[in-house]
């Protein structure tokens, strides 16, 4: 009976060791990423590392943020990606600091100076435009500023900046870019969506001529066969909205937390990414003309929008929107 009971002992304690080796070969990845993207990550990755799995949470970036600040004292994610700049900054404190060979491609605009955080990839405002829907004798807009005339009302659809961290931040650039008259008009104008889908969605569907919307969804549907699809880089300049990754405070997979630091960093994965779903990378040396028809970034006019500044005036941005909306007949 004892040796039986000794047996069945040693079992049991092979069995909890065992789990605690499968337990620790994992990672947990706390992403604002859509599904594609993420499956993209965890099948290139797993099959490099087969030793590790993603565990995938997947939510909003300020949701997420909130919920890492809510675990701090017993971290149950060990890594970020995606968010914005302008706000993954503000959570330093719940950062790991750590220093890959990869950030050495990325420009330091794109990096903290403390290794806490590092930019992986950036959207970019565009005019995405249906030239089957364009009313008759209306040539394809070149300009921001060609949407204030009245002529263009009810036939540009944007995300609400209210919802949609990208229309924010495209819509508050817009204003910087074209002065508070012209944007006035051109807001009078847009169409709401509910969503940021929404904005590309509708012109995809011939629902709308123009969308205010991101290239990289743009370019899924102009790259995947709808030769009525055009992306337009306004003259005046545009609107780009970079993001970054961290690792977070104390994780309990750290050693596995910082081989998909690497490997999201790298430009195998970068490179991976961009054929796959246009996210443009801040790596210097991922060429998007290899994969795709987009320009290089830095043949594009872009304008730089002060993201604490930005960030400081959201409410009063939003209610001077709204004001402007409630003006729409």
């Amino acid at each position: 009976m004892m040796k039986k009971f000794a047996r069945n002992l040693l079992v049991s304690a092979l069995g909890l060791a065992c789990f605690a080796a499968i337990a620790a070969d994992k990672v947990v990845l706390y992403s604002s990423n859509n599904v594609d993207t993420l499956n993209i990550i965890k099948d290139t990755f797993e099959e490099k590392y087969p030793d590790i799995n993603i565990s995938v949470v997947r939510a909003g970036s300020g949701s997420l943020m909130q919920r890492i600040k809510a675990e701090a004292q017993n971290p149950m994610g060990d890594i970020f990606w995606s968010g914005g700049l302008s706000t993954i900054n503000q959570y330093t404190e719940f950062q790991e600091p750590y220093k890959n060979k990869n950030s050495e491609v990325v420009d330091p605009k794109f990096k903290d100076p403390n290794h806490h955080w590092l930019g992986t990839n950036t959207h970019v405002a565009i005019l995405m435009v249906n030239t089957k829907q364009l009313p008759q004798g209306v040539a394809i807009p070149k300009t921001w500023k060609e949407l204030a005339d009245p002529k263009w009302k009810g036939l540009v659809i944007s995300p609400d900046p209210a919802r949609s961290g990208t229309a924010y931040s495209t819509l508050y650039g817009l204003r910087e870019v074209v002065g508070p008259e012209v944007y006035r008009n051109i807001v009078k104008n847009l169409v709401i969506a509910g969503t940021s889908a929404g904005a590309f969605e509708g012109p995809a569907r011939g629902e709308f001529p123009v969308g205010i919307t991101m290239e990289y969804a743009a370019s899924e549907y102009k790259e995947g066969g709808l030769p009525n699809i055009e992306i337009v880089y306004p003259a005046e300049g545009t609107m780009t909205m970079p993001e970054g990754m961290f690792i977070i405070k104390n994780a309990k997979n750290m050693d596995a937390a910082k081989k998909l630091y690497d490997f999201l960093s790298s430009k195998e994965a970068q490179e991976t990414l961009f054929a796959h779903t246009f996210r443009r990378s801040l790596r210097s040396d991922v060429d998007p003309s290899k994969y795709s028809q987009l320009p290089k970034l830095d043949t594009i006019k872009i304008h730089d929008v002060d993201p604490k500044a930005s960030g400081d005036r959201r409410n009063e941005f939003l209610k001077e929107f709204n004001e402007i909306r409630s003006e729409v007949k």
